[in-house]
């Protein structure tokens, strides 16, 4: 039988499931794949606000999410400037109507939003959350391929 599940609250305590795995380090749970708080005593409980919440779940894929996230933001702009057109039609309202301030900020708020539906699924099914992380990484890295594409092969 499966254990209870309990909120983040100590070390060496899986904050997904439950399960005390106090031989780990800070990881991933063997059961779950949930976030692993070490058991050295290392967290301090008595933080407020923001500052108390537990680690981020899948901070290799946020890395990537970023980056590309960003590399979409930079080659849609070169692509514009050499004079391409923007295929998203969201996109292109942003772009005509606050230009490149504009896409920066309506990509992170993207950006910003996929990361906590991430954490969200995450803190309740840790396996479809980091296939979220992962896949949001895949398909952010789609139109930065097909700009490559367009910007290296086509000419």
């Amino acid at each position: 039988m499966a254990p209870k599940r309990r909120d983040w609250d100590g070390a060496g305590v899986c904050s997904a499931c439950g399960v005390s795995v106090a031989s780990i380090s800070l990881g991933a749970c063997p059961d779950c794949g949930g976030v692993v708080v070490p058991a050295t005593g290392s967290v301090n409980r008595s933080k407020i606000g923001w500052l108390s919440l537990p680690p981020m779940l899948y901070q290799q894929a946020y890395v990537w999410f970023v980056f590309v996230s960003a590399l979409d933001v930079m080659l849609t702009w070169i692509i514009l400037s050499l004079g391409g057109s923007e295929v998203n039609v969201v996109a292109d309202a942003v772009i005509s109507h606050a230009g490149l301030a504009g896409i920066v900020a309506y990509k992170f708020c993207l950006v910003i939003f996929v990361v906590l539906m991430c954490e969200a699924v995450g803190r309740r099914r840790p396996q479809a959350g980091r296939k979220l992380a992962e896949w949001s990484v895949a398909v952010t890295a789609i139109p930065v391929v097909l700009s490559f594409v367009q910007l290296f092969v086509t000419r």
